[in-house]
């Protein structure tokens, strides 16, 4: 009889060990663990603002000497390489950037344009030039500091803007020039 008790005994504690490593919550991966270490990462608070705009630096494209006729005029064309760009993106993904200032952020393309100035007002035989330069409207939206701990993602009081700049035209101007050399 005590062997029969001894054998229920032992057959009892193998299965609610069973039972106990069956059931017990799965391992934490290494990236989980860390994030219950104090891990964090960047949210965006709200959406874009608009931040005026700014433009890159006056270029010389082409120059021409007034003849004085009254059908006289100027003319250029541009095509150059743009592109869209962010800066202080604190590790948040371009996706979620692109939603929030909504367009793509990192986006180059071949922008065309073209401008006509007219010289038959100019003194005759003075140069003229025209100048251009690109413009972008600018954009900023905040983000702030989440850390992960106990369980759960707890709002500090660290924030910082996050900028982008979308290219939006070609800026013309026409300018007296030297004659080109």
């Amino acid at each position: 009889m005590n062997n029969t008790r001894t054998h229920l005994l032992l057959f009892a504690l193998a299965v609610l060990l069973a039972a106990g490593v069956a059931f017990s919550p799965p391992m934490a991966t290494p990236s989980s663990a860390a994030k219950d270490w104090g891990g964090s990462t960047w949210k965006i608070q709200g959406g874009r603002q608009s931040d005026g705009q700014s433009s890159g630096k006056w270029r010389t494209g082409i120059r021409a000497r007034a003849d004085g006729s009254a059908g006289d005029t100027i003319s250029m064309g541009t095509t150059k390489s743009v592109s869209n760009s962010v800066s202080g993106t604190c590790g948040i993904s371009r996706k979620v950037l692109n939603a929030t200032f909504r367009f793509d952020v990192s986006r180059t393309w071949s922008a065309n344009a073209s401008k006509t100035y007219g010289l038959s007002g100019k003194k005759k035989g003075t140069w003229w030039a025209i100048q251009y330069k690109p413009v972008y409207r600018n954009y900023k939206a905040l983000a702030r500091k989440y850390t992960f701990a106990d369980g759960t993602w707890k709002k500090t009081g660290q924030t910082r803007w996050i900028t982008a700049k979308k290219f939006d035209h070609f800026a013309y101007r026409l300018v007296r020039s030297s004659s080109p050399k």
